[in-house]
């Protein structure tokens, strides 16, 4: 039913100000429709002054479909245009009787055929079955509707939201992203603008790797690298274990092993750089430069220099030692069939290299 053309069409076409009469926006991507009703609102007026008057929004609980064409069909005050948006459509409050319902559903099916020039309406709902696309009045929208439906290549979506941000993601970073973070649009996007105001300030080219996005997203989830950092640098074997076989247990054997042996390589090889009486000397900025830590990151310098009290020199290098072996392991170089055992064993030599 729904129309074929993209997200990156319809954007292109509002930002040239091709605006449609009337836009029937509908799915599980609830994401895009909101960023697409931002883009109208930000388009359709020339001065920020003509939106009080002209822009209105209805929700479908406490309207019904003769109230919508009520208001589409106002003419604009001091504008050249209004914006009106339906929210909720799909929960439009009916009338009693089956003949109110058919005289407002007559009424909304003229307004289709001859809307009002000078008003953009917006009719935005969530995801919807086959069965009620079928019912009244969605036939009347065929020609103006667009689904938004979960995003096929999550990967390509992340690629053009870091082109946005001014970056661009390793194929590595890519897979990683949205390993952790999954395929819902709103997530990918916020974790995405999270990596860029993270990794701001970054020296050399505009790239983010797949450790930026170990460093950043992993910060966000439930059971995460950052919670277990603190386990670590607490010495809870206890909570520390139980804490990675969680993070196993939601991102899936392989890629949270990938991401704990790398997270913590690079979290012990800045607690050994920190124990450098050359680092040491340095300036909180400098500091920070030599741990390549960069825009966001900086602010959890002085949790690192907490962190490296806790442990000696000994103890850094035993679990670089240990990170390495591990590493081997995931190689294939010295092969481990139990992502668990691997995970569990690596805890124990870090957190009780004697035992």
């Amino acid at each position: 039913m729904s129309l074929k053309a993209s997200f990156g069409d319809l954007e292109t076409a509002i930002r040239k100000k091709r605006f449609e009469p009337v836009y029937f926006f509908y799915g599980q991507e609830e994401f895009l429709v909101e960023e697409l009703i931002g883009l109208l609102k930000a388009n359709v007026f020339r001065a920020a002054d003509e939106v009080d008057l002209n822009y209105t929004q209805l929700y479908g609980h406490d309207h019904t479909l003769g109230d919508v064409v009520s208001s589409a069909s106002e003419y604009p005050m001091f504008s050249e245009q209004r914006l009106v948006v339906v929210r909720a459509f799909d929960h439009l409050r009916k009338e009693r009787t089956k003949e109110k319902q058919q005289a407002q559903l007559a009424l909304f099916a003229s307004y289709l055929k001859n809307p009002l020039a000078s008003t953009v309406l917006v009719l935005a709902a969530a995801k919807l079955d086959k069965a009620t696309l079928a019912k009244e009045p969605y036939p009347l929208l065929k020609e103006v509707s667009y689904e938004f439906a979960q995003i096929k290549d999550p990967g390509s979506f992340v690629l053009d939201r870091a082109k946005r941000f001014g970056w661009h993601l390793t194929p590595d970073a890519v897979k990683m992203l949205v390993s952790f973070v999954g395929t819902s649009a709103r997530d990918l996007n916020t974790e995405v603008e999270k990596l860029a105001l993270y990794a701001e300030g970054k020296a050399g080219e505009k790239t983010l790797t797949d450790k930026d996005v170990i460093q950043t997203v992993g910060l966000s989830r439930e059971y995460n690298v950052f919670e277990l950092e603190k386990a670590v640098a607490s010495r809870d074997l206890r909570q520390a274990s139980g804490m990675a076989m969680m993070i196993l247990e939601q991102e899936g054997l392989k890629d949270g092993v990938f991401a704990i042996v790398n997270y913590f390589t690079m979290f012990f090889t800045r607690l050994w750089k920190l124990q450098m009486p050359s680092v040491r000397r340095m300036s909180q900025p400098d500091m920070a430069k030599e741990l390549g830590m960069y825009g966001g990151q900086v602010y959890f310098l002085k949790e690192y220099m907490n962190y490296a009290e806790r442990f000696s020199l000994g103890d850094i290098e035993n679990a670089l030692i240990a990170l390495h072996e591990a590493d081997l392991k995931l190689k294939g170089i010295d092969a481990s069939d139990d992502e668990k055992l691997l995970v569990l064993t690596l805890i124990r030599k870090i957190l009780s290299p004697n035992g």
